[in-house]
């Protein structure tokens, strides 16, 4: 009897190791997910982020470049209207720090336009409905043009993370 619970210890050791050991990060192309996303948010006339646009200091993305290992994303070229998406990878270790950082860009959108949301209300609730989603290595900002139902972007960014 001994004998048999040392064995069944034995394989339940061998199968935690193993399921601890097998990592649970996977590995998305930021540039599908960035497009799958931007399909549904539908920004207006979408200028690429750049490594210069996303990493100057007055970007308001504020991302330490050594915290990124790579990203993808567009940001509406049109005044007075939020709409973007950025798909960062995060560097080992690095994924908190993305993502507080992509809140603080989204949450100083939303204290800017609340200064101007009788004038464009659209823009306000563009930027109040936006969404910041970290799954493993990969943070996602995702700010929708007016009348975009965030369902469909919230399935876009899971479907595209799954």
């Amino acid at each position: 009897m001994k004998r048999f619970f040392a064995g069944l210890l034995a394989v339940c050791l061998v199968g935690a190791a193993f399921a601890g050991c097998s990592g649970s990060s996977a590995n998305y192309n930021v540039n599908d997910v960035a497009s799958a996303v931007e399909t549904v948010a539908k920004i207006e006339n979408p200028l690429d982020i750049t490594e210069d646009t996303v990493s100057f200091p007055w970007f308001p993305f504020t991302i330490e470049p050594d915290a990124v290992a790579t990203f993808s994303g567009q940001k509406t070229g049109v005044a007075n209207t939020a709409g973007t998406v950025l798909v960062v990878k995060a560097s080992a270790g690095s994924v908190d720090d993305i993502k507080a950082a992509l809140e603080n860009y989204k949450n100083g959108l939303v204290s800017v336009s609340e200064n101007y949301q009788n004038d464009f209300p659209e823009a306000y609730q563009q930027v109040s409905d936006g969404r910041v989603v970290a799954k493993g290595d990969y943070a996602v900002l995702a700010i929708a043009a007016a009348g975009v139902d965030y369902t469909e972007v919230d399935a876009a960014i899971d479907e595209a993370l799954k």
